[in-house]
């Protein structure tokens, strides 16, 4: 009995192991076939060779002539600026405008005015004595120089109280001129003249039209030789002082105009250059460049901005950085096919690039590919 028990329970254990082998080996098939259906899968989507329309990027190329702008800028200054300084001592007196901030005037018009009476009546009184030296030596003129009496009488009686001094006659002789001389004539007669001249300093006059744009003194107050009397500026004459980089300073020439505007105002207005320096500044390393302004509302300060053409390209292609590889090439579609076309950089710009290589109605295709897609076809 004991035999038959053993023999028994052998039977059972081989039964159990072959039962389970048999379902780990459907197991690993199972496994395997499922691994085979998936590798067939991906090696089926990696090789497809066809890919849909719908899913690419295209932008058309077309063949223009390309120009480079430069830009340039600058703030607006008037033409003429003018600190007006005291030459004489005396005080202000009233005039027909006020010398204050912001005050205009027309070129010409009295700016300030002087207290000159006393000033004056000492010059009168100088030219009062020069006609005595004239008068006194007529007899002898008369006598000595007949042929040179007849302009001096002239000009003696010509003398006009107040008013300056006329030019003194020529002499004829060599003895006239020394008897002239001799009399202290011409002496006299440049010492009231240098008087004459220094009487106009008393009155300032714009030497064109503007406006004051700082007053340092007041009506009725004392001013001193060397004193600062304030600063006027030209309104109707404006530059723009501006700075450009070498490169683009090379293509101005005196007489270019360039089309300025501002980011603050509306309008435009047209600048000549009329001076190029020669001379990089060393901060900013722009060479500056000045232009006369033309047109309405320009204002002293104002901040202009302009661009002009520094170079041109003809039958070139404007392509996105994004769409060139490191070989410097692209992919364009071509009979809807994938195809890599390699194109030569002319000029790298800030987020495209200026090209040769291209044909026009080339289509250009932008999107990003993980894995090679040229040759592929493209259906609809």
């Amino acid at each position: 009995m004991k035999y038959l028990k053993f023999i028994a329970l052998g039977l059972l254990g081989v039964a159990l192991s072959t039962i389970l082998i048999f379902y780990a080996t459907k197991t690993e098939s199972e496994a395997a076939n499922a691994s085979s259906g998936e590798s067939g899968q991906a090696e089926s989507t990696s090789t497809s060779k066809t890919m849909n329309r719908s899913k690419l990027q295209l932008l058309p190329m077309k063949n223009r002539v390309k120009a480079i702008q430069a830009t340039i800028s600058g703030r607006v200054v008037p033409k003429h600026q003018t600190q007006l300084f005291s030459e004489v001592q005396g005080r202000i007196l009233s005039t027909a405008r006020n010398f204050k901030a912001g005050e205009s005037f027309r070129r010409g018009e009295v700016l300030l005015r002087v207290d000159a009476r006393e000033f004056s009546l000492n010059l009168e009184a100088q030219r009062s004595a020069f006609l005595n030296i004239l008068t006194g030596i007529m007899p002898d003129l008369k006598a000595d120089y007949p042929n040179s009496y007849q302009q001096w009488l002239t000009y003696v009686q010509a003398y006009d109280s107040g008013q300056p001094l006329q030019a003194l006659p020529k002499t004829s002789s060599e003895g006239e001129k020394y008897f002239i001389t001799s009399n202290q004539v011409y002496n006299t007669y440049y010492s009231i003249k240098a008087q004459e001249e220094r009487l106009s300093k008393y009155t300032i006059r714009a030497p064109y039209a503007g406006l004051v744009t700082n007053a340092q003194i007041d009506i009725g107050g004392m001013v001193s030789p060397g004193q600062m009397l304030g600063t006027i500026i030209s309104n109707n004459d404006y530059e723009l002082e501006a700075g450009t980089n070498l490169e683009a300073a090379i293509k101005l020439s005196v007489g270019d105009r360039i089309t300025f505007s501002s980011n603050e105002i509306a309008g435009t207005w047209t600048g000549e250059v009329v001076r190029i320096n020669n001379i990089v500044d060393p901060q900013t390393q722009n060479i500056p460049v000045f232009f006369r302004m033309e047109g309405p509302a320009l204002k002293s300060g104002m901040y202009l901005e302009g661009e002009f053409t520094t170079r041109s390209y003809q039958d070139v292609f404007v392509v996105p950085q994004a769409a060139l590889s490191r070989d410097e090439s692209v992919l364009v579609l071509e009979e809807n096919v994938i195809t890599r076309k390699p194109i030569t950089p002319v000029e790298y710009l800030r987020d495209s690039i200026i090209v040769k290589g291209l044909t026009e109605g080339d289509q250009l295709i932008m999107n990003e590919f993980g894995t090679p897609v040229e040759g592929k076809k493209v259906s609809m």
